[in-house]
C-alpha cells in the first residue's frame, strides 16, 4: 500500500505540489483571519454601536433647548419673507433669473390670498418659461435657491416637436410677503 502511494506521488509530482500548496495557503489565511481581522472587525463594530449610541444621544434635546432652537428657526423663516412692498422687487429677480439662464418668459399671472392669521399676503404665480431643457432646467434651480420665501407648487414640461430641444415649463409659484409694510 505504501509503494502505491509513493508511485502515485512519483507520477503526479506536479498536481500534488499544487494541492500541498493550496492547502498551506488556506491554512495561513484561515490564521490570519482569525488571528488579526475578527478581532479588528469585533473592535471597529464596537466603536461603531458606541459611536451611533452618542449620536443617538446627542440628538435628544431637553424642552427648553428644542424651543430655543425652534424659535430661532422660525426667527430665520420669518427673516426670509419680504415686505409686501418688495413684490415687484421679487417678481423683477424672478424674471432676471429667467433672463440669465436664457429663457423665454410668457404671460404671467397672478393672485394675492391674504393669510390673516399670521398677518402674511401670498401670491399665486403662473407663467411659463421656454427654452432649451439645460436652460429651464437651470433656471428651476435658481429658483429653488432664491433666498426669498418663494415656494414652487407645480411643475409641468412640453416639448410639441420631439426633433427640437425646445422645452416649455409651465410654473405654479407661491410668493409670501409679509403685510402692513
Amino acid at each position: 500500500m505504501k509503494q502505491y502511494i509513493l508511485e502515485i506521488i512519483r507520477q503526479k509530482r506536479r498536481a500534488m505540489s499544487i494541492i500541498l500548496f493550496l492547502l498551506v495557503f488556506n491554512v495561513i489565511i484561515a490564521v490570519v483571519i482569525s488571528t488579526y481581522q475578527l478581532p479588528l472587525l469585533a473592535d471597529l463594530q464596537m466603536k461603531w454601536s458606541s459611536l451611533r449610541r452618542q449620536a443617538a444621544r446627542a440628538g435628544q434635546l431637553d424642552a427648553t433647548a428644542l424651543y430655543h432652537q425652534g424659535s430661532t428657526d422660525l426667527e430665520k423663516l420669518k427673516g426670509r419673507i419680504p415686505e409686501k412692498r418688495q413684490f415687484a422687487r421679487v417678481l423683477s429677480d424672478l424674471l432676471e433669473a429667467a433672463a440669465n439662464n436664457a429663457v423665454d418668459v410668457g404671460a404671467i399671472s397672478y393672485k394675492p390670498v391674504e393669510i390673516k392669521k399670521e398677518a402674511l399676503l401670498s401670491y399665486q404665480l403662473s407663467l411659463s418659461v421656454s427654452g432649451r431643457y439645460a436652460a429651464v432646467k437651470s433656471y428651476l434651480a435658481d429658483l429653488q435657491k432664491n433666498p426669498e420665501l418663494i415656494v414652487v407648487d407645480t411643475v409641468s414640461f412640453s416639448n410639441s416637436d420631439p426633433l427640437a430641444e425646445h422645452v416649455v415649463m409651465a410654473l405654479q409659484i407661491t410668493v409670501y410677503l409679509r403685510e402692513g409694510a
